[in-house]
């Protein structure tokens, strides 16, 4: 588009001519009651706008009183007073036009005024140019042509390679015929699963006519990634992977791209200060401004020239790194499940098909990309993951979906911040307990353009309906605020604070709108909520008393450790050791003791000293009566005998000490539970773990989201109790298997 001198973005700058529309020459304005004389003028020919929600004004000079006003149905003119008139436009896609007219009532004089918006398709670069792939060829080709190499370059990213092996390394190698620059690389992983997403890797290229050079090693940390080559490779052949074992040990790709950058973009770096384009160079002008040929950046331009881009602060942010969640869950380390993936959420939201524009800055070499979360297919939604590059990436939305970053480091929170700034995609926003005022919840609430809006705070994140907040939240930071009281008392249970293995990453819950989703769930990087249960884990008052079991349960599950307390049979037992710490530190009474279910009386009557294995859910012996034991180790060592470490001691034996010898059955693993509480509580307690079943002998099958085989033999019965007895640890005072949470104090 050919920039006139009378366009005008936004506030009218100085000097332009005074555009009258009259019968006459524009006179001096003074009160004059004769209709002849009553006139009026708009100094602007035109007014522009960007594909966004937003308001701008223009000068009007009249001396008449009655001034009637007509304009498009997708703008709405008011009067400022003190000759100031402002037009607010709604968001819009699509490029559209139209006329403002404002007429005097008295004599029917008009002065008019062209609106144009454009949409977010207004970006003028060309797209940069795809390479083809000649060929390519696999070390593990794998034995289906389903999951061939052939599959990582067919253009699909619904297909995908697969190794067939685990195997120490894995390489790829992509072949290239007349092709004169290769500028970046873009690998996609799989969107279907896990096995075999890049980690380690070192990239290998042959540029030039030269042989195969290594180019650098990376680590893609299981998602998508972008790799620029600096400079750019020139006639290059081969591009090699050299893949060491992906997640699951295999190796895996959805597609790999590369790229030839287009020459005839705009240079944005001529205005803009650095590469995330938020900011102008010290000294741009208006006249440079309006000089910039592409209407995009001219927009984006002026809006930051006016200080009225990205006012609530979700368009431009700067977003630290994050240890990837495996490393604190891997079982050298925690031997627990691994946290959120979804710790920096951008607050932008993105439809189907829509240009998203983003600008990166101070990449400094890392591996970043963005996810797209679509909650409304169920589960944990539709994802598509995008990486990115240092400055300008165009991507065009392949669903709809919140925008999460992905930026991983071992360095964590220490690692380079990068700047990221959505120019393009609409803003939801999020409230974050930690750098948000409580009073910007229902601002931010009323203000959201997605179906779902995150909630984070300190240690949990929460992705639940805007409805349902409104509904039942009438303040997100309280509701987070004892989310993280919850998350922090598991934390404290498990030694992490006292052992200083705080956990970096946040615990991630959301909601799950499949009608047939089980009532709440956990599993490894998330926690899901049905919607029925929704008001009472979104209202705070309800959370903190009958809602709290649930959520403590789920995190519990993610927290449970394996397998030292999550051995066969005990999946659905022991994660209830932490709901039941939560509930009761909440003030709430021990589930163990409801009215009319008082599972201590059952469990006493069922269980106790009836010589059932501990295990044996066949005999009637259901999850809360198998639960009974375990809290009564901690109302008596903690709460009695005031060895209130005694659970974070015994989560740390396990996380320091090898596992039991994995030849024997899932039975070692009890076993190996009355062997570490005895040596962490420097205790003789064979006789309490006897009484409960966990010493009778038992050979059977337990089904337990799998089928395990399940032993325990006399005779390991008694090489442990000897091995006990070897330690000359006391025992317990008195018996306390019939301690409950109601005579406790009897006990001291």
């Amino acid at each position: 588009m050919k920039n006139n001198k009378n366009t005008v973005y936004g506030i009218a700058g100085a000097g332009l001519a005074l555009f009258c529309v009259m019968l006459a020459g524009c006179p001096e304005a003074k009160p004059d009651n004769n209709v002849e004389n009553k006139y009026i003028s708009i100094s602007l020919e035109r007014l522009e706008f960007g594909p966004y929600e937003e308001t701008r004004t223009f000068p009007v000079e009249t001396n008449a009183d009655e001034v009637d006003v007509s304009c498009p149905a997708w703008c709405t003119v008011k009067n400022e007073g003190n000759g100031s008139y402002s037009v607010k436009v709604s968001a819009s896609s699509a490029e559209r036009t139209g006329t403002i007219t404002l007429t005097i009532r008295q004599n029917k004089l008009t002065a008019a005024l062209s609106v144009t918006q454009y949409g977010n398709n207004v970006l003028n670069a060309s797209d940069d140019i795809k390479i083809p792939v000649s060929g390519a060829t696999a070390s593990d080709q794998g034995s289906s042509s389903l999951v061939s190499i052939q599959m990582s370059y067919d253009g699909n990213m619904n297909t995908y390679y697969y190794s067939e092996r685990f195997t120490a390394s894995i390489s790829l190698t992509y072949n290239f015929t007349d092709v004169p620059r290769m500028d970046y690389l873009m690998y996609h992983a799989r969107s279907d699963g896990n096995n075999g997403k890049f980690q380690e890797l070192e990239i290998w290229v042959a540029d030039n006519s030269s042989a195969l050079r290594k180019y650098g090693d990376y680590n893609f940390n299981g998602g998508s990634a972008l790799v620029s080559f600096s400079p750019a490779l020139l006639n290059p052949t081969q591009v090699e992977f050299r893949v060491k074992p992906g997640i699951g040990g295999y190796a895996s790709c959805a597609e790999m791209e590369f790229y030839r950058r287009a020459e005839d973009s705009f240079d944005y770096l001529t205005v803009f200060a650095d590469p995330s384009c938020s900011s102008l160079k010290a000294g741009v002008t208006r006249e440079a401004i309006d000089a910039i040929p592409d209407i995009f950046f001219k927009d984006m331009a002026l809006k930051i020239f006016l200080n009225i881009y990205d006012k609530n602060g979700f368009r431009v942010q700067e977003y630290r790194a994050w240890v990837h969640p495996d490393v604190h869950a891997a079982n050298d380390v925690n031997k627990i499940w691994p946290y959120s993936l979804r710790d920096n959420p951008t607050g932008i939201y993105v439809k189907k098909d829509e240009n998203l524009l983003v600008f990166a800055g101070n990449m400094q070499g890392q591996s970043v990309s963005l996810l797209s979360q679509d909650l409304s297919t169920g589960g944990w939604g539709t994802q598509y993951t995008y990486p990115l590059a240092e400055g300008m990436n165009k991507i065009k939305a392949k669903a709809k979906g919140l925008i999460y970053l992905q930026y991983y480091s071992a360095q964590g929170e220490n690692a380079p911040k990068i700047k990221i700034n959505f120019a393009a995609g609409s803003v939801n926003g999020y409230f974050d307990s930690q750098k948000h005022q409580p009073g910007d919840w229902k601002n931010f609430l009323n203000a959201a353009t997605a179906p779902d809006f995150d909630l984070v705070g300190e240690f949990a994140h929460l992705t639940f309906p805007v409805d349902k907040f409104k509904t039942f939240t009438p303040d997100g930071k309280a509701l987070v605020d004892e989310w993280d009281k919850m998350v922090r008392l598991e934390h404290e249970f498990m030694g992490l604070y006292k052992y200083n293995r705080e956990l970096k990453n946040r615990i991630y819950c959301h909601v799950d709108y499949d009608p047939n989703a089980s009532y709440m769930y956990a599993t490894a990087y998330h926690t899901a909520y049905s919607v029925p249960p929704l008001n009472a884990i979104l209202d705070v008052g309800t959370f903190k008393t009958t809602g709290i079991w649930g959520p403590a349960h789920e995190v519990g599950h993610v927290n449970q450790l394996q397998p030292g307390l999550r051995w066969a049979g005990m999946t659905e037992v022991t994660t209830n050791i932490y709901s039941l710490h939560v509930q009761t530190s909440f003030g709430n009474t021990s589930r163990l003791m409801q009215a009319g279910d008082n599972k201590y009386d059952i469990a006493f009557n069922t269980l106790l000293g009836k010589n059932k294995s501990h295990n044996d859910a066949t005999n009637g012996v259901d999850v809360f009566v198998q639960l009974v034991p375990f809290w009564q180790l901690k109302l008596y060592l903690c709460d009695v005998l005031g060895k209130t470490d005694f659970y974070k001691d015994l989560f740390e034996e396990y996380r320091t000490k090898p596992n039991p010898p994995a030849a024997e059955t899932e039975g070692r693993f009890q076993l190996h539970f009355v062997r570490t509480a005895c040596n962490v509580a420097k205790l003789d307690l064979t006789e309490f773990f006897e009484k409960w079943g966990f010493l009778t002998p038992i050979d059977t099958t337990i089904n337990d989201y799998g089928s395990y085989r399940f032993t325990v033999t006399q005779a390991q019965v008694d090489a442990l109790k000897a091995e006990i007895a070897g330690k000359g640890y006391p025992k317990p005072a008195r018996d306390f298997t019939k301690i409950t949470d109601a005579n406790k104090d009897l006990y001291r």
